[in-house]
């Protein structure tokens, strides 16, 4: 005899609006047979959902030779959407847009000490580079 479980189906309904998640907003997860039939719907709030996951998962970043960061995962296979990889350059320009210094405190001493790990960082792939068997 089959196994019934095997081919159910855990679909979660996000809100529309990904980027800021309120408190009152609400994920519906529905449990669907492999024909798509909802067999049951619970509404869970988005930051209870959110926090359970995140307990559970392990995350880290991920930095390529060609200069990309994502944050990827042991638990999940799933490749991130490309919009979800961004260019180590670009993270750099929004961390040090004027928006984001406005309310820091020490700001002048933060810049210079991130200068000082990006010349650090730079460093690192000359040497790389400088190793690689010549052609």
């Amino acid at each position: 005899m089959k196994d019934p479980l095997r081919n159910l189906i855990l679909k979660l309904n996000w809100p529309d609006d990904q980027i800021h998640l309120a408190d009152e907003q609400r994920v519906v997860v529905e449990l669907q047979s492999a024909y798509s039939f909802t067999i049951a719907s619970l509404s869970v709030p988005c930051d209870q959902l959110l926090l359970a996951v995140s307990q559970k998962l392990r995350c880290y970043l991920h930095l390529s030779p060609c200069g990309t960061v994502s944050v990827v995962s042991d638990e999940t296979a799933v490749a991130l959407p490309d919009d979800q990889i961004i260019a180590l350059d670009q993270l750099v320009a929004e961390a040090i847009s004027s928006d984001m210094l406005d309310d820091e405190p020490n700001v002048a001493h933060m810049l210079s000490e991130f200068r000082v790990r990006l010349l650090k960082s730079l460093e690192h792939v000359e040497q790389a580079i400088a190793s690689l068997p010549k052609d």
